[in-house]
């Protein structure tokens, strides 16, 4: 992706999370502390998904967020912009890895033999292993971005109810989750 490209998405996904409400300023400061590796960290390990890129975790977020908003209007689901923004920007942010520099979760794979077969990053070595959901969970809490339990569990379920971790919450009646889920899978197919 060419430079301008990602510093318009970066500043677009800055403007976004302007509005996320009383956390706005540890977002910032997530963002800040965040900077470059922000902005490279792509969406995807492998090159047959569509965000498999530099910039391309920050333009998956847009997108998801930019569907749940859709959703939400027709579907006329009640949930809080605020909320909605918060979720679907950073919902992946565990994508990056820990964080501070070095943690990086994917790094630009080296191996041309790999690289042939579409795996353009390989995980990092320095990070426990996790699910996203939950790397994303713990670098919130790490800036001091406090979530409602509804904006947690959308989270945490992100990936789905068919993983084991997420059964246990099957049943349960949050239109936030609901909205992610569909936006994720939205974004997946329209690849």
């Amino acid at each position: 992706m060419e430079a301008e490209k990602l510093q318009s998405l970066f500043e677009k996904f800055c403007r976004l999370t302007s509005n996320c409400g009383v956390r706005k300023l540890e977002i910032s400061a997530l963002i800040e502390h965040l900077g470059n590796r922000l902005i490279m960290c792509p969406g995807s390990l492998n090159a047959e998904h569509r965000w498999s890129y530099a910039g391309g975790l920050i333009d998956q977020s847009i997108f998801v967020t930019r569907k749940m908003k859709a959703l939400k209007t027709a579907l006329e689901v009640n949930v809080s912009d605020e909320s909605l923004l918060t979720v679907g920007l950073l919902h992946n942010i565990g994508m990056i890895g820990g964080p501070d520099d070095g943690q990086d979760y994917l790094i630009e794979q080296t191996s041309n033999w790999h690289r042939e077969r579409g795996q353009l990053y390989t995980y990092g070595t320095t990070v426990p292993k996790m699910p996203i959901a939950h790397r994303s969970l713990q670098l919130l809490q790490h800036f001091g971005v406090k979530l409602s339990l509804e904006e947690w569990t959308a989270i945490v379920t992100s990936g789905g109810f068919a993983r084991d971790e997420n059964k246990f919450y099957l049943g349960t009646d949050h239109n936030l989750s609901i909205l992610l889920m569909q936006a994720r899978q939205w974004a997946n197919c329209s690849e």
